[in-house]
Formats: structure tokens, C-alpha cells, sequence
């Protein structure tokens, strides 16, 4: 029953590194989505049946952090209560009063429900298990009140993330084309010796200057056998002639990001083996993006880019049947994305306004049982698809994807 819940969301934790040094702050997307609120020590309550507090009924409650001179001395200007009020939210309160709050108000609610925990468990050295988090709140708070429902989890928003409003199209357009620029200028710049790190640093370069607040994972910059490792991030090798690049990388715009792939020859020329492997990928995900229609399964890219994969690699010998593409493709076609680099969703059938990745590969390291040509050749296309009731639509096409436009692209050079 709505009047009696409560929805608590809570901004992300504040990581020290050492000494004084933090981890680079990053806000919780779910947090982020319902408030806007970028920085940390901050919460949301809502309660749809309305709650009284000093003498007035309100629905919404965002609790942020006081402004300190002391304070903004070191760090400069953030949003103190006064500046709060831009987020158009009913009440703004600080937030060293959150715990009180909640203590006196939850007597008239019979479930909460927490959006995710920053934190839901932490890792002990020695210990046999890691410290509950989600336990420890549940615990405390049904100390106090034994017939409360709490719940760590509100499905209800992963199904609202899924399908994203225009204004949020549009910052996930500029990641995606800040994105692009990263990847032809890595293209661009590539030749047989440069390092991967230089590669990542040319990347990443595009991405700052583009307007780009962060990277939205750790860029993935593999060459020769290190294509062949899917999350592969130490970018440290010297690329070698004749090896292809698998560049994985996507800028962070407004905290929404892109998440592209593109496997390049590193000398600016495929080789025969190459380009036929290319090519079946490339067959591959263009499949799985026809299918990326509203009201098809989720899953029915995958399907299609599978179907192509496997008809292709037992034509050319590589496999002999079904149960041995997962020797050379071993993971999904698509996930969501949005906030994060995989956005939650419910899965379910695909939706208009929804984005998602089609990124179908082939991984082929040294010492697979295969001709010893096809070794150290792993090739992934990955593209963002706008789910859209006329189709789908490429949001990263203008990206070249044929063997031929990469070709061209890295023969054009800086002219």
C-alpha cells in the first residue's frame, strides 16, 4: 500500500585512497536520476501518502550538506541548502538530520524501500565473509520497529532507466559523438610500434576536449593476443605490424555514457584472415541491429547475431557445431545504457526510447584447436542502438565499421 511506503535513496560514498586522497567521486546513477544532486553526503526520501514534518505535509525530502567556508576554501563553492532549491524538490533539509527523520517518522510506514545501497557489502581481509551492509541497516532499523518490510532493492526504477526522455537522448547523443571523435583520432594516429597506452592517451585526449567529464569505463586498448581478452585494461604492449587494435572505450557526458568498439589494423591494412573474420562479425551485428525493434525479446539480437556466427565459422572450417562457438564467443550481444556502461532494465521486450549495445565478436587466442592462422585475431563491433518505433537507429554509424572505411579513414591520416 503506497500511503504507508517510504523510498530512501542515497548518494554515493566517499572513497579515501590514502592520506588525503580520494577516489575520484562518482554519484550514484540511481540517486542521480531522481534528484540531479551531484555531490556526495546527500539523500532522498519520498513518501507517496505524504509525511508531516515541522507542521507541514510534504511528499519529498532531499537532505544535503550545509555550505562551509572553511570548507569551500579548500574545495571551492558546492550546493548548500539555499542553492538546493534549483532541483525543484518540496523540502530541502540538512543532512546531518536524515537519521533523525527517519527515526520518527517510520512509526507510521510499513515498508521502505532503500533505491540500492552505495555500499552493500564490505570485503575483510581474514574475515570469512565480507561485512553485510544491507544486514546492518536492516538490522538497525528493525531494532526499532520489528513489523517494518525493508527492502534494498525498487525494481519499479530500473524500468523507468530503461526508456530515456529526449533530454536524456540528447546527452547520450554528445557522449556518443564526443566518442567517435576518441576513436578517429586513435585511427588515425595508429602505426606499427606505437604502444597501447598511447593509443588510450590519444583516445582519451578526444574525449577531454570534447567536452567529456570522464571516461565511462576503463578504456579497453588491446593489440595482437591482447584482443582476444575481453576486459583486458593494462594497455601497456607495443603494437607490432600486422596486429589489429580492439579499442573499447566511451566517453562520460552529464554522467550518461557511450560504449563503442572498434577493431582496426594497426598498419592501416586487414589482412585476408582478418578481413574474413571482420566481415562475419560485421554480418553479425548488422543482424542483431535489425532486430533491435520494439516489442522483440531482448534477447532477440543476440539470437540473430549467434545465428550468423555460427553458420559463418562452421563455412570456413572453425568450428564443427553449435556447441563449439563458445570457444570464440562467450558473451552477450547486448546490454542497456545509460548512466552506467550497463544500465539496468527489466529485460523484457524492447521498448521505444530505450538504447542499447549490439556488439557481437570473435575471440581466437594462441593455442586454440584451429589452424594456428587464425590465432591472436579477436575482433568486437560494438554500436549503440536508439530503440525507435520506426527502427532502430545507429546512434554511432557516422563511426566507420566496413573493413573498406576503416581503411580509408586511417590512410587519410591528419590531412
Amino acid at each position: 500500500h503506497t500511503a504507508k511506503s517510504m523510498i530512501v535513496s542515497l548518494s554515493a560514498d566517499s572513497r579515501n585512497r590514502q592520506n588525503d586522497v580520494d577516489h575520484p567521486y562518482r554519484q550514484n546513477s540511481n540517486f542521480l536520476y531522481l534528484t540531479g544532486m551531484p555531490y556526495a553526503k546527500s539523500a532522498l526520501i519520498i513518501a507517496p501518502g505524504g509525511i508531516e514534518h515541522d507542521g507541514q505535509i510534504s511528499h519529498e525530502f532531499l537532505f544535503v550538506q550545509p555550505r562551509s567556508t572553511e570548507k569551500e576554501a579548500w574545495e571551492g563553492a558546492l550546493m548548500g541548502l539555499d542553492e538546493a532549491r534549483i532541483l525543484l524538490i518540496e523540502r530541502i533539509l540538512p543532512y546531518a538530520e536524515l537519521r533523525t527523520f527517519m527515526m520518527k517518522h517510520l512509526s507510521g510506514i510499513d515498508t521502505v524501500f532503500f533505491t540500492g545501497l552505495p555500499t552493500s557489502s564490505i570485503p575483510i581481509p581474514l574475515a570469512d565473509k565480507p561485512l553485510s551492509v544491507e544486514t546492518i541497516i536492516k538490522n538497525d532499523i528493525q531494532s526499532t520497529f520489528p513489523e517494518l518490510y525493508v527492502k534494498t532493492t525498487l525494481p519499479t526504477l530500473n524500468a523507468l532507466r530503461e526508456v530515456k526522455d529526449a533530454d536524456e537522448i540528447t546527452l547520450m547523443k554528445k557522449a556518443i559523438d564526443i566518442s567517435i571523435e576518441g576513436h578517429i583520432s586513435a585511427m588515425k594516429e595508429s602505426h606499427p610500434g606505437i604502444t597501447e597506452y598511447e593509443l588510450e592517451a590519444l583516445m582519451e585526449f578526444a574525449f577531454k576536449k570534447g567536452g567529456a567529464e570522464d571516461i565511462g569505463y576503463s578504456s579497453i586498448m588491446g593489440s595482437g593476443y591482447n584482443t582476444c581478452i575481453l576486459h583486458y585494461t593494462s594497455n601497456r604492449k607495443a603494437t607490432m605490424n600486422g596486429d589489429l587494435v580492439l579499442a573499447d572505450c566511451g566517453a562520460e557526458y552529464q554522467n550518461y555514457t557511450a560504449d563503442i568498439t572498434r577493431t582496426f589494423p594497426v598498419n592501416g591494412s586487414f589482412t585476408a584472415d582478418q578481413k574474413k573474420l571482420y566481415d562475419i562479425v560485421l554480418e553479425a551485428a548488422d543482424s542483431a541491429i535489425a532486430e533491435a525493434k520494439v516489442g522483440n525479446t531482448f534477447r532477440a539480437p543476440h539470437n540473430a547475431a549467434k545465428k550468423v556466427l555460427l553458420k559463418r565459422m562452421i563455412e570456413i572450417g572453425l568450428i564443427e557445431k553449435e556447441e563449439q562457438l563458445k570457444w570464440y564467443f562467450m558473451h552477450g550481444t547486448s546490454h542497456y545504457l545509460g548512466l552506467d556502461v550497463h544500465d539496468p532494465g527489466t529485460m523484457g521486450t524492447l521498448k521505444h526510447g530505450s538504447i542499447i549495445t549490439v556488439e557481437p565478436g570473435l575471440y581466437i587466442p594462441p593455442g586454440s584447436p584451429c589452424d594456428q592462422r587464425w590465432w591472436n585475431i579477436g575482433i568486437r563491433i560494438e554500436d549503440d542502438i536508439l530503440i525507435d518505433s520506426n527502427g532502430p537507429i545507429n546512434l554511432s554509424e557516422s563511426l566507420p565499421r566496413t573493413t573498406q572505411a576503416i581503411e580509408a579513414l586511417m590512410k587519410s591520416k591528419n590531412k
